[in-house]
Formats: structure tokens, C-alpha cells, sequence
């Protein structure tokens, strides 16, 4: 085969793959930064207590993490997940979908939702999926202060005092727009690291 043979028949070469799950909405979406609405200009809203979750992700130096792609799955204010399994339940939420995904340089985050409803058998919590630099995937979940449910919730029982106290967010005592301020620092490795779980999906 000749070298002009080879040319015209050579491929393009692919893009690679992002980590999955893969959803049929554009990747950098900003109205998935804030879950209390759908899309701006739409009147119509989640129901439930609008809160802001603020952190940083650092790194196994106490450094903020360089770069980090978060994603968030929850259910919504009755503790409903919005599955095809659920579809047509009286409780789904039709204006919340329950996913949510943002993008840090710094490290630093601020999602704006609401505060989810227990679902059966669980205290209220959002599953929070990490990518970054080193990282291809890590995924924990995010407990709130003063649930009722947080003491008889399956993983929480599982942890001592110390890991347990490293999911749970709590309020900083601001509102911001109606939302209230919950904070939770993610420690993705080294001391002080939060508990990462292999078997949940997001």
C-alpha cells in the first residue's frame, strides 16, 4: 500500500470518553448549579427548603483540590427520586429533577438545591460524585445537622463519631436569598479523609 493509500485511508482520531454516567445535557450547563429552578425565564419552581451547600474539596495536603467536576443526585422534598421506576408516582416533583453537576478551578463550591426528604429507610442526603486530577472517580454522601432520621440512617450507624461528623453539613447561620448556608469540606485522601463509599451509583 502505497503512502497516499495509507492517508486516504486513515481515521480520525476519536475524542476521548468522559467519565460517565452520561446524561443528554450539555455538559457545562450553569442551570444545573441551582436546582431551585429549571431554566431562567421559566416561572415555576422546587418545592421544599431552598439551601445552599458550600465547601472546598482539598486535596491529602489540606490544599484545595487543582480543578474538580462534582455531581449531585438527590431526592426531592418528600424523598422522592425522579427514576424511571418512580415515573407517574404522586409525589414526583415536576419541577426538580434531582441531578445537579458544577465545575471548580479553585476547588471551591456553592450548589444551590433544596433540603431532600428522607427516602424510605434513609435519612435526608445527597450523593455527591468527585472527579479530579489523579482521581477518576470517588463518591460519598452528604448528611444534614439535626435530622431526625440521621441516627437510625443504615451508613451513618456504620461510622465512629469521627467519620461520621465528616459527612454531615451543617449550617453556617447566613441565608442568602431565602436559601440557608449548609457547609461540608470533602477531603478527597490523607488525614482527616472523608468516607467514600464503592457501591453507590450517581
Amino acid at each position: 500500500m502505497t503512502q497516499e493509500h495509507r492517508k486516504e485511508n486513515a481515521l480520525a482520531p476519536t475524542n476521548e470518553d468522559t467519565c460517565g454516567p452520561y446524561f443528554p445535557i450539555y455538559f457545562g450547563d450553569e442551570s444545573l448549579e441551582d436546582l431551585t429552578r429549571i431554566h431562567p425565564g421559566v416561572i415555576g419552581g422546587a418545592s421544599g427548603q431552598r439551601i445552599i451547600l458550600r465547601g472546598r474539596v482539598l486535596d491529602r495536603h489540606g490544599d484545595l483540590a487543582n480543578g474538580v467536576v462534582m455531581e449531585f443526585w438527590q431526592a426531592n422534598a418528600k424523598g422522592v427520586y425522579r427514576t424511571p421506576r418512580m415515573a407517574g408516582h404522586a409525589d414526583i416533583d415536576p419541577w426538580f429533577y434531582g441531578y445537579g453537576r458544577l465545575r471548580s478551578a479553585s476547588g471551591e463550591y456553592s450548589f444551590r438545591t433544596i433540603l431532600p426528604g428522607a427516602a424510605e429507610g434513609r435519612a435526608p442526603n445527597i450523593t455527591v460524585t468527585l472527579f479530579s486530577d489523579g482521581i477518576s472517580r470517588i463518591v460519598t454522601q452528604v448528611f444534614f445537622a439535626d435530622q431526625p432520621g440521621n441516627d437510625e440512617d443504615p451508613l451513618l450507624s456504620e461510622l465512629d463519631d469521627a467519620d461520621r461528623s465528616r459527612l454531615i453539613a451543617r449550617p453556617d447561620g447566613r441565608t442568602v436569598d431565602g436559601a440557608e448556608v449548609y457547609r461540608l469540606d470533602i477531603v478527597m485522601a490523607g488525614e482527616n479523609e472523608t468516607p467514600f463509599f464503592d457501591d453507590f451509583e450517581s
